[in-house]
């Protein structure tokens, strides 16, 4: 087997280190020390450095390669505005009619923007690619099942132990008896890509390596996360690193590729990139917990009481959320590198 030339965004190191480790190392150190993140929930530390630093930080790295770059966000400029505006609306109605039914339809919301991540780093990794049509179904089938059976079996299992925002935002579905078809489907769509792999390499003598550690990756890390445990803490630390740091590493690497931009994406650049996302991220989550959950009163200083009047209460939550909600949906506009006429990809 020939290693040909790899399809790398820009830096092997860099996306060794920031794109395709993330999905590996947190399953790594819960294997190590398992006991200790079995039994351990999401404390005020790793609240800080999971959902603060890395969650909520890498939602505010769309500002960046959205709004902060003056022609992509002169080139989408109705699209930018419009979709903050739609989501408020939709996310005030929402909430206004069901705080239930907000949390859930905006949980899956996020789980779909997850999944289509993982899609959209196996894609990128294989624009270089000449599949047969046969084999582009197989990574896709594949990819989506590495996220999707692990869903499934949240919604069969784990409803009780798991939660993506607020606890039963997923459905709870009574389909144990069929337990053993969707995890052997698992199983024959793993073993298909493996062995399309395999025939890939036999035919041409080469490997396709980061495409190849996404698929690994995204498998690894959701079914630990979800399916072999169904700890908070070993849920989150998956989730999030395997998500948040990527996505920041990509829309970094975007920026250094520009031909032309409206911020440098150099050592001072990365100072004011990191600095930036991580104040309005505790911008936002300060008004989160002394409007919402007043429930960090270490971190955060306890000015008011939680809001309870629903009208103002559905205001809020919608101001709140819209960074989230207009990340969620330009998603994938992200994805779309090699359509970006000011990048130039090799």
């Amino acid at each position: 087997m020939k290693l040909q030339k790899q399809p790398w965004l820009g830096s092997p190191r860099q996306e060794c280190i920031f794109i395709l480790a993330p999905a590996f190392l947190p399953v790594v150190a819960i294997f190590m020390f398992n006991d200790y993140f079995i039994t351990q929930k999401v404390n005020t530390w790793w609240w800080i450095i999971l959902v603060l630093c890395i969650d909520v930080a890498h939602v505010y790295s769309t500002l960046f390669r959205m709004y902060w770059d003056r022609k992509t966000f002169q080139k989408y400029k109705s699209l930018l505005l419009i979709i903050p505006i739609m989501a408020f609306a939709i996310g005030f109605c929402l909430h206004y009619f069901s705080v239930a039914l907000f949390w859930r339809l905006l949980a899956y919301v996020a789980a779909y923007h997850f999944i289509r991540q993982q899609y959209g780093f196996m894609r990128l990794y294989s624009r270089k690619e000449t599949p047969r049509r046969w084999e582009r179904i197989v990574d896709t089938i594949a990819i989506y099942s590495a996220t999707v059976y692990p869903l499934i079996y949240w919604h069969i299992h784990a409803t009780d132990s798991l939660a993506w925002f607020v606890q039963g935002d997923f459905i709870a579905l009574e389909l144990q008896s069929y337990d053993v078809i969707f995890k052997s489907l698992y199983v024959v769509v793993m073993v298909i890509y493996v062995a399309k792999e395999a025939l890939t390499i036999f035919r041409s003598g080469t490997l396709n390596i980061p495409k190849n550690l996404i698929m690994a990756g995204t498998c690894l890390s959701w079914y630990v996360g979800i399916v072999a445990f169904q700890g908070d803490l070993i849920f989150t630390l998956l989730n999030v690193v395997a998500h948040g740091i990527p996505y920041m590493a990509l829309i970094w690497i975007h920026g250094e590729k520009k031909t032309q931009s409206g911020f440098t994406f150099n050592m001072k650049g990365l100072g004011i990139f990191i600095i930036s996302i991580l104040v309005l991220a505790y911008i936002e989550e300060f008004f989160w917990d002394i409007f919402i959950w007043n429930d960090h009163p270490t971190i955060f200083p306890a000015l008011f009481n939680a809001l309870n009047e629903p009208l103002l209460l559905s205001v809020v939550v919608s101001v709140l959320v819209l960074p989230q909600v207009t990340h969620y949906v330009l998603d994938g506009f992200i994805w779309r590198l090699s359509k970006d006429v000011q990048v130039k990809m090799e």
